[in-house]
């Protein structure tokens, strides 16, 4: 497609959700001389200068020394399917004068609405270093505490080191049209002679390693019910996708599992995926319902991966938990986003009128509604 072409062939609505996203800023910031750049004795205390010894220390980016901000933008990036995502944004790191171990970081995230919905990957010499595409935000947040790129040391006469960048805003995320964020690499670099490689790897050696970064409270105006996993198997396993009923292509995508002796679910770890795979938004508590009753579990910060399991209710006569029957999740939006959370583009989603599963005549009645406690055997 042509991005803001109102010619009849763009999403509907993409005239008014172009985005400006500063992802661009590739900025090369120095920690111990304002270039990018530092030399290290061998006990690793710091010079203000770039040179020491026998040697300069020094870094390039796209063949140039750096010098403060590198841009590889502002570039517009537009809803889309994943399928037709931009193609990634690229710079290479190279080493000027003598050999380099490098780190990347990146700055913290600013906790903007755009941060949160833009999806990003980030890969180094062909290894995503994000494990694929992943919030902005929480790359951000996992990358401000630096990671090492160089194998083995970066040499002047070698090929450079190749990072890039590639954003891509999910058709199914949330109206964010207008709003800008950025992405900021920091680079340090020390010489790989005077310090050895058991040095350079040893704890406290990365020296982003002490950066932390702000917690951000998520904003939810309101914790709606998104849609409800229902009639789920005694036997789940890690991978398992769950579809979410009433919330169009929304499914939950199992990470962890605990069951009992004999098997049964009664505890899962889960993902809100939206369409293609891409991460949901911000789910703010978990209903699972297990024997007769609910336990609800309070997510605070919101969160689109649960992380730690979240159990059914416990069985007072067994003392044990009851088997997962269904599974409801809730999200941080207000009517309105919720609606296009469920609906969506139409060529993408599955057309709902935004009623809960409940209101549709989607629950189960009571008494016919719990699960036999001797469940059925899992697969192993």
């Amino acid at each position: 497609m042509t991005p803001g072409d109102d010619a009849g062939g763009r999403p509907s609505g993409l005239s008014r959700r172009r985005l400006l996203a500063g992802i661009g800023g590739v900025g090369v910031i120095g920690t111990a001389s304002g270039l990018g750049t530092g030399a290290y004795l061998s006990n690793r205390e710091a010079f203000t200068g770039n040179a020491f010894g026998a040697g300069e220390v020094g870094l390039t980016v796209d063949g140039e020394p750096t010098s403060g901000t590198v841009a590889v933008g502002p570039f517009r990036v537009d809803r889309t399917t994943f399928d037709e995502r931009p193609r990634p944004e690229t710079f290479e790191v190279g080493a000027s004068a003598n050999p380099v171990r490098v780190w990347l970081a990146t700055r913290c995230p600013g906790g903007d609405r755009l941060g949160d919905a833009l999806e990003v990957e980030v890969v180094v010499n062909g290894e995503s270093v994000t494990g694929g595409y992943r919030p902005l935000a929480a790359v951000e947040r996992d990358l401000a505490t630096g990671i090492r790129i160089d194998d083995g040391c970066l040499d002047p006469d070698e090929g450079p080191i190749v990072v890039e960048v590639a954003p891509y805003l999910p058709a199914g995320s949330p109206d964010v049209g207008g709003e800008a964020t950025d992405l900021t690499f920091r680079l340090y670099a020390e010489q790989c002679r005077h310090v050895s490689e058991g040095q350079a790897n040893a704890p406290g050696s990365n020296p982003f390693a002490e950066v932390v970064c702000e917690e951000f409270a998520e904003e939810c105006p309101a914790c709606l019910e998104l849609g409800k996993a229902d009639d789920i198997e005694a036997a789940l396993a890690v991978g398992d996708a769950l579809r979410l009923a009433g919330a169009g292509s929304y499914e939950i995508e199992i990470t962890e599992v605990e069951t009992k002796d004999d098997g049964e679910a009664v505890g899962v770890a889960f993902a809100l995926r939206g369409p293609d795979g891409t991460a949901g938004p911000a789910v703010c508590a978990v209903e699972i319902k297990g024997g007769q009753g609910t336990e609800r579990h309070e997510l605070d910060p919101p969160v689109t991966e649960t992380g730690e399991v979240l159990f059914a209710p416990q069985n007072p006569d067994k003392g044990q938990r009851y088997g997962i029957s269904h599974i409801v999740v809730f999200v941080c939006a207000g009517e309105d986003r919720l609606s296009d959370e469920r609906s969506g583009d139409a060529s993408d989603h599955e057309s709902v009128d935004g009623d809960t599963a409940e209101e549709n005549g989607d629950e189960k009645p009571e008494n016919g509604d719990e699960k036999p406690e001797n469940g059925s055997t899992k697969g192993n």
